[in-house]
C-alpha cells in the first residue's frame, strides 16, 4: 500500500509498569510501516513523566504518538489527550 501524501497520527494504550520491556511496542511497530510507505507522521509525544524501561515506539528521544496508560495514569489521561488533540488538529484537516 502506497501512503504517499498520507498523514497520520499514532496513539497507543500500555501498561509502563508490568510491561515495561515493551512499552507501546506496537505503535513502534506500524510507525515504521507507515514511514516506509511514505506516510508522513504527527502528533509525537514527550517521554517526560513516564517510567519503562524499553519501547520500540521512542523515536528521537520521543513517543512516536501519543502514550497513554489507563492503568498507571489514569489521572493524566484527559489532559494528554486534549493536549495532543489541539496540537495534531491542524495537521489533519
Amino acid at each position: 500500500m502506497d501512503l504517499s501524501g498520507k498523514t497520520v497520527a499514532f496513539f497507543g494504550l500500555g501498561d509502563q509498569v508490568n510491561y515495561a520491556d515493551v512499552f507501546l511496542d506496537a505503535m513502534g511497530t506500524i510507525y515504521l510501516k507507515v514511514v516506509e510507505r511514505g506516510g508522513q507522521t504527527v502528533g509525537t509525544w514527550s517521554t517526560y513523566g513516564y517510567e519503562y524501561s524499553a519501547s520500540t515506539a521512542v523515536i528521537d528521544g520521543n513517543f512516536v504518538g501519543l502514550a497513554i496508560d489507563v492503568d498507571n495514569q489514569d489521572d493524566m489521561t484527559p489532559d494528554r489527550i486534549s493536549q495532543w488533540v489541539s496540537e495534531i488538529r491542524n495537521h489533519l484537516q
